[in-house]
């Protein structure tokens, strides 16, 4: 019980640091008018931790119940942050690059997404399902060829989005990138959720 505790804040911290790289990205022109918010982003690094506490309480409350919230909860944490670092690094790249939109953001999202997946291997593993024994080469490789086809799902439909979409509702391109981001995140996370649970760590 500590342990999901103390696990769930550092899921949150390490969610915070990752979301600072959204917020001041900037190319997103609607985050300038974020005032309240300026230079003090830092404040995400103890409330984002707390969050997480807090959920993660409940859930071992409602655990009591049924044993399957807490994994849904847990689940929902670790793709919480796995979202923000793919989010994180793809608005660390757009900056570095200035690149967000057509086929040259594919690499982009491909990395981010990478990197977040990698990340949700280890957390998904080892603490929302509890897989027992350690890391091996062929459920490796099982997670890495159902990412892939969530790298594929993930990045088409930003391509897509962005090449075919001009961005609505007044946004910015970089903002209607992250719109578009999100959406093909929903969509992957379905996929992977029901890949990783049924075919690489077996449960059901």
């Amino acid at each position: 019980m500590k342990k999901n505790l103390f696990y769930s804040l550092i899921v949150g911290f390490l969610t915070s640091c990752f979301l600072i790289f959204v917020i001041k990205n900037p190319f997103i022109e609607e985050f300038k008018s974020l005032d309240f918010l300026g230079n003090n982003v830092w404040w995400l690094l103890l409330i984002m931790p707390i969050i997480f506490l807090l959920g993660m309480v409940i859930a071992q409350f409602l655990s009591k119940i049924a044993m399957i919230f807490l994994q849904l909860i847990k689940f929902a944490e670790v793709g919480i942050l796995n979202t923000i670092i793919d989010f994180g690094i793809l608005n660390l790249l757009i900056w570095l690059t200035g690149i967000t939109s057509g086929w040259a953001i594919a690499p982009l999202n491909a990395i981010s997404f990478l990197c977040a997946t990698t990340n949700s291997y280890f957390w998904n593993k080892f603490w929302t399902f509890k897989k027992e024994g350690v890391a091996n080469s062929k459920e490796f490789s099982q997670f890495l060829i159902i990412s892939a086809i969530g790298i594929g799902i993930n990045t088409g439909i930003v391509v897509a989005g962005t090449s075919l979409l001009s961005p609505a509702f007044g946004l910015s391109a970089a903002a209607w990138a992250n719109i578009i981001k999100l959406l093909a995140t929903l969509v992957s996370l379905v996929w992977n959720f029901l890949g990783y649970k049924f075919i690489v760590f077996k449960q059901v």
